[in-house]
């Protein structure tokens, strides 16, 4: 999952500070072999990488897993909720929410919602320990989990310091423009965001841009291209953008808008803060938890609230020193050291 978004973000800022910060440490990567080159931490002297590409939640993946992790490492780390559950050694696992759980229509088949509950319930039994990135997430667990709270840890996310000291390049768009980062799941709430940006559009001189996976934002099924007719010239897929384009899609951009029913944490509004962006976020408990008062919220569910709220943002001004402390005061830095804690932690349980 190097590549997705969120955990993607996680586990690339995680990898490139516990690798240093534990030389005499062994860590074994198993994934995309092409993907993983794309870090830089395979050039350290204390990592091997295990070319692994069985599809996430597939049956291959648990089969595939436990054959290719070495047979004498300490603890097995699952970023995610598809821990191997053929695999008998110490695990910490990652659960960035409970979305699948707890969200109509991510798990649209039965099939789905069964393997989502069963998994769940397996990275709950098979962990030592669960890194959970926001109280809020950790509630979650416990609720649909039967998780026990001295069973998990709290890890915030962060936006890294890069963020903080982008110089604006080349021009991403000649028009000025919101912008949106993510994906097209249900949750994300994408379809109410282009329809109350449809009805709010000729007050507003910003263009709206979406980034994420274009084979996940234009698809027949989904039907958001069909949302498109008549403002193909206001409303712009970019399709994947590597790093480097997406802060500067950011730091040019007026603000950006991230409308979900349902987050774990919700990187982009902290990443855009850090570059001094405005944000405007949908009126859910974890954004509460993690941004306080530093950003715009607004009912997420209505989509004339939602245009009235993009109007009023478009106007809004937010103070872009007092964005950046906000966003500086989460450090991958911590949470990385933190995770190791973790790491050694559970390691010393299995001595026991």
């Amino acid at each position: 999952m190097i590549r997705s978004s969120g955990i993607g973000t996680f586990l690339r800022n995680i990898l490139q500070r516990i690798v240093p910060a534990r030389p005499e440490w062994n860590f074994f990567l198993l994934g995309n072999a092409v993907e993983l080159h794309e870090i830089d931490v395979l050039q350290k002297k204390n990592v091997t990488m295990i070319d692994c590409r069985a599809p996430i939640y597939s049956i291959r993946e648990q089969l595939e897993l436990p054959l290719k992790t070495p047979s004498n490492i300490e603890v097995f780390w699952s970023p995610h909720f598809n821990v191997p559950i053929f695999y008998n050694g110490t695990i910490v696992s990652t659960i960035h929410d409970v979305a699948h759980l707890a969200v109509p229509g991510i798990a649209d088949t039965l099939p789905k919602k069964l393997y989502a509950k069963f998994m769940y319930r397996m990275a709950v039994k098979k962990s030592a320990r669960i890194t959970c990135v926001s109280k809020f997430t950790m509630r979650e667990v416990e609720k649909y989990t039967g998780a026990k709270e001295e069973q998990m840890r709290l890890i915030y996310n962060a936006a890294d310091a890069s963020w903080s000291q982008i110089k604006a390049g080349k021009r991403m768009h000649e028009r000025p423009y919101f912008i949106y980062v993510g994906n097209i799941k249900p949750h994300k709430n994408l379809r109410r965001l282009i329809l109350a940006y449809k009805d709010a559009a000729i007050d507003l001189r910003e263009d709206l841009i979406l980034v994420g996976k274009k084979d996940g934002f234009i698809g027949g099924e989904d039907g958001i291209e069909d949302l498109l007719q008549g403002f193909e010239d206001r409303i712009h897929f970019t399709g994947y953008v590597s790093d480097t384009d997406l802060q500067q899609y950011i730091v040019q951009s007026e603000g950006l808008v991230l409308l979900s029913l349902y987050e774990g944490f919700g990187l982009p509004p902290l990443e855009a803060m850090a570059a001094g962006r405005k944000t405007l976020v949908s009126d859910i408990p974890v954004f509460h938890e993690v941004y306080g008062d530093s950003i715009m919220y607004c009912d997420p569910y209505d989509v004339q609230t939602i245009a009235k709220s993009l109007r009023t943002f478009a106007k809004k001004s937010f103070d872009e020193r007092q964005l950046r402390e906000k966003a500086a005061a989460y450090s991958w830095e911590r949470t990385a050291q933190k995770f190791i804690e973790i790491l050694e932690e559970a390691n010393a349980m299995r001595a026991v």
